[in-house]
C-alpha cells in the first residue's frame, strides 16, 4: 500500500473474489484517506457487492473495462455516477443503496487493449517465480464467459455467454509477454479447451511464429 500511496491516485480500483476478501478490505481501509474514489470490482464485488459498500465508494458489477473509463470521466467532469452503467454504490447523502442498470457483456474481445505489462514490476516476478519454481510464469484469458452452470462457479462477471478473442490476437499479447522475460504462459480461461477447432488453430500458429515456449491451461480430462 506504500506504492499505492506514493502514486498520489485519484481514483484507486481494488479487485476481489472470495480468497481475497478481508485483504481486499484491509487495503481499501487504508487507502481511505490517501485517494478522493475507492472502487471496487472483480468476482465477488460481482456476485456480493453489498459486503463492499461500507469501504468503497462504487462496486463494479461485472465486466469493468467501460465501466471505469466512464467513472474516470464522470470524475473529472464532477458528475455523478447514476448514469453508468454497471454500478452499486450507496448514495453518500441519501444513504440508499443505488442500482445502475446492467452493463452488456463485451461482443468484441480483440478490441481490448492489452494489460499494460510495462507498468508492472515484471522483474521482481520473474525473479520469484523462478527463484521458487526455476520458471517464470504469467496468465493470459483468451476467452470469457462459461456455458456451464457449476455450483461452486457464480460467472459473476464474464457471464454464461462464451466469447473469443482470435488466435491472431492471443498470439500478439503472448509475444508480448514473452519479450518481457516470461517463458511460461497459464492460459487461465475457464474452457481454453471448449472449441477444439480454435485451440488447435492456436497451437499451429504457435509453430508458424516459431515461438519457444511451455504453456498450461485449465480443462477436463473428457
Amino acid at each position: 500500500w506504500q506504492r499505492a500511496t506514493q502514486s498520489k491516485a485519484d481514483i484507486v480500483g481494488i479487485y476481489s473474489m472470495v480468497s481475497m476478501q478481508e485483504d481486499s478490505l484491509t487495503f481499501a481501509r487504508l487507502m481511505r484517506d490517501r485517494c478522493d474514489l475507492l472502487v471496487a470490482g472483480g468476482p465477488l464485488p460481482s456476485c456480493s457487492p453489498e459486503t463492499f459498500h461500507g469501504d468503497f465508494d462504487l462496486v463494479v458489477v461485472g465486466e469493468g473495462e467501460q465501466t471505469i473509463q466512464e467513472i474516470v470521466r464522470a470524475y473529472e467532469a464532477g458528475s455523478d455516477f447514476s448514469g453508468i452503467k454497471g454500478l452499486e454504490y450507496r448514495h453518500p447523502q441519501q444513504g440508499i443503496t443505488i442500482r445502475t442498470p446492467k452493463r452488456d457483456l463485451l461482443p468484441h474481445l480483440d478490441q481490448i487493449p492489452f494489460p499494460a505489462r510495462h507498468l508492472f514490476q515484471n522483474e521482481k516476478y520473474i525473479d520469484h517465480w523462478k527463484r521458487k519454481y526455476s520458471y517464470s510464469a504469467t496468465s493470459v484469458i483468451t476467452t470469457r464467459g462459461c456455458p456451464f452452470s457449476c455450483e461452486f462457479c457464480s460467472n459473476a462477471v464474464f457471464g454464461t455467454i462464451y466469447r473469443e478473442r482470435s488466435s491472431e490476437n492471443v498470439l500478439d499479447e503472448v509475444e508480448e509477454v514473452l519479450a518481457l522475460g516470461y517463458d511460461r504462459i497459464h492460459f487461465a480461461d475457464d474452457v481454453f479447451t471448449l472449441n477444439k477447432k480454435r485451440m488447435i488453430q492456436i497451437c499451429e500458429d504457435i509453430l508458424a511464429r516459431g515461438l519457444d515456449f511451455k504453456w498450461e491451461c485449465l480443462g477436463r480430462v473428457d
